[in-house]
């Protein structure tokens, strides 16, 4: 197999074949010619590549980008506002996040099923724990007084009998 390269002259100071061509000789007889394929090729002096890095897209001008635009800025969480107060040396009489006093609120405290943690509609008279539902109160019906004492102790309205 015969291989020949035909580069053509640009400007550029990299020389680049612009196509590679593959000739099979073939004998007479339609075999190929195994005589050329075992000389070894060596590159020719003009298909040597000077090396080009990569791209670095951060130092392409963008002409589409407005150039003024700054990124919305982050809000922070509770932990950092006062964190961040605590740092400053602030006077007492003035109001910050950690000192600020407010009324109470108007609005009737939620109160929760014991059971589920579902917002709870009704009571047990009995036991005065909170349940969601008809469902929630059939299981309550067949609970001990000892597990009845540990629900209301984790809501801290436990009653200590003695």
């Amino acid at each position: 197999m015969i291989v020949s390269f035909e580069s053509s002259n640009t400007s550029t100071s990299a020389k680049v074949p612009s196509r590679i061509t593959k000739e099979k000789s073939l004998s007479n007889t339609g075999e190929e010619d195994t005589s050329a394929s075992t000389s070894t090729t060596t590159t020719p002096p003009s298909l040597q590549y000077n090396y080009i890095p990569p791209l670095n897209l951060n130092n392409v001008l963008k002409p589409y980008k407005n150039p003024r635009y700054k990124a919305a800025k982050r809000a922070k969480n509770v932990k950092q506002i006062v964190a961040a107060e605590r740092l400053l040396n602030i006077p007492l009489d003035i109001p910050t996040y950690s000192n600020i006093e407010a009324p109470p609120s108007l609005i009737p405290q939620k109160k929760y099923c014991d059971i589920t943690g579902l917002e709870a509609k009704y009571t047990d008279p009995k036991t005065r724990l909170r349940y969601y539902s008809s469902e929630v109160y059939k299981e309550i019906k067949q609970m001990s007084p000892g597990v009845v004492q540990d629900y209301l102790g984790l809501r801290n309205a436990a009653v200590v009998l003695r």
